[in-house]
C-alpha cells in the first residue's frame, strides 16, 4: 500500500530488520515455506530466501509493481487485502506484518483470517495508535490483535521483540509490535516455543508497548513544533487552555 519509493529508501534497515526476525524463526524451527500477505517489494520474501527457505510466496494489491518486486513474478499474486484469500494450502509459517493498520477497520477480521487460513505459525505486526504513517486508517494496540488470533485459538509468543529490542539495525516498528501466534491445537509446535522461550529464558514484554525511538520522535516533535506555537499564542488564550485542561472551565 505504499510507493515502491517507500521500500526502497528503507530497504538497508528492513533487510536487517527481516534477517533479524526471520533468524530468531530459524532458531526455533525449521520452516521450508513462507507467505507474505501484503509483501510490498517482497524485501521480507528476499531475505527469506537467503536464510534458506525454499518457497517464497508474496500478496499484495494492484497497486503492485510487478517489475520492481525483489521475488519472481511467479512467486507473487495479486489479492485485494479487504477481501477474502485462498490459496488453498498452508505453509510452515506466514507474515504480515506494518500492514493490518492499513486494512479498514470493518476488514480486520478478514485480514487475520487470511493468516490463519494458510498457517499454524504467524509473524505478525501492526502499528499500533498514533504511530503514524501514509494511510494509517485501523491502528490498534497489540492487545487488539492477540484478542482477534486468540478467538481462532491462537497464542502469542514474545520471542523476538526481547531479542531485537536494543537494536540499532532494525526499525522501531518491528521491534515494538512483532509478536509470533501459534495455532493452540498444533501441540507440538507450541510445545517448541515454549521450550525454546524456557531454554533461552526470554521474558515477555508487555504486551501494549511503545518502543522509546517512537516516544523520543513524538516528544521532540512535541518540543519543536507545540511550545514554540503556544509561545505565539496571545496570554489570555494560554490561560483558557490551561484552565480547560486542568478541567476548571
Amino acid at each position: 500500500m505504499y510507493d515502491f519509493s517507500w521500500h526502497q529508501r528503507h530497504s538497508a534497515k528492513t533487510v536487517a530488520s527481516a534477517a533479524a526476525a526471520l533468524s530468531v524463526i530459524r532458531e526455533i524451527f525449521d520452516p521450508k515455506s513462507i507467505l507474505d500477505i501484503g509483501c510490498g517489494d517482497g524485501i521480507w520474501l528476499e531475505k527469506a530466501s537467503d536464510l534458506g527457505f525454499r518457497e517464497v510466496k508474496g500478496v499484495d494489491g494492484p497497486w503492485t509493481n510487478v517489475e520492481a518486486l525483489r521475488i519472481a513474478a511467479d512467486d507473487f499474486v495479486t489479492y485485494d487485502l479487504e477481501t477474502s484469500i485462498d490459496l488453498a494450502r498452508r505453509f510452515d509459517i506466514a507474515i504480515s506484518l506494518e500492514v493490518a493498520e492499513h486494512v479498514s477497520p470493518e476488514s480486520a477480521d478478514i485480514m487475520v483470517d487470511n493468516l490463519v487460513r494458510h498457517s499454524d505459525v504467524i509473524l505478525f505486526g501492526a502499528a499500533i495508535p498514533y504511530q503514524g504513517g501514509f494511510r494509517h486508517i485501523n491502528e490498534r494496540w497489540q492487545s487488539w490483535w492477540a484478542d482477534r488470533f486468540a478467538q481462532r485459538g491462537y497464542r502469542y509468543f514474545d520471542v523476538i521483540r526481547p531479542q531485537i529490542w536494543h537494536r540499532d539495525d532494525v526499525h522501531f516498528w518491528y521491534k515494538q509490535n512483532i509478536l509470533v501466534y501459534v495455532d493452540g491445537e498444533s501441540t507440538e509446535r507450541v510445545g517448541t516455543f515454549e521450550d525454546y522461550v524456557s531454554r533461552r529464558r526470554l521474558g515477555a514484554y508487555p504486551l501494549d508497548i511503545v518502543h522509546p525511538e517512537k516516544y523520543e520522535a513524538a516528544a521532540s516533535y512535541r518540543e519543536i513544533a507545540f511550545r514554540p506555537l503556544i509561545r505565539e499564542l496571545p496570554s489570555g488564550v494560554v490561560n483558557k487552555l490551561r484552565l480547560m485542561l486542568l478541567g476548571k472551565t
